[in-house]
């Protein structure tokens, strides 16, 4: 049986997650990301160096962030 008193409410924890390093909160956001059905799944490793590989030869596309913006009606 749980007992309550050690329970976190989910604003604590929100409030603990605000207090961790980016590097922290990056790898909460993928641990719950990872968690959740339905959720989209990130870009594999090759995947990754194939993007890389494009950007170092100057061969992909880069948007800057207003672009980007643009592009998804924000």
């Amino acid at each position: 049986m749980w007992n309550l008193s050690f329970m976190r409410t989910l604003t604590e924890v929100i409030q603990e997650a605000d207090q961790l390093s980016e590097e922290e909160q990056a790898g909460l956001t993928a641990h719950l990301l990872s968690k959740m059905r339905g959720a989209p799944p990130g870009p594999d490793d090759q995947e990754v160096e194939r993007r890389e590989a494009e950007i170092d030869a100057g061969t992909a596309r880069l948007l800057t962030h207003e672009e980007l913006c643009k592009a998804v009606g924000r």
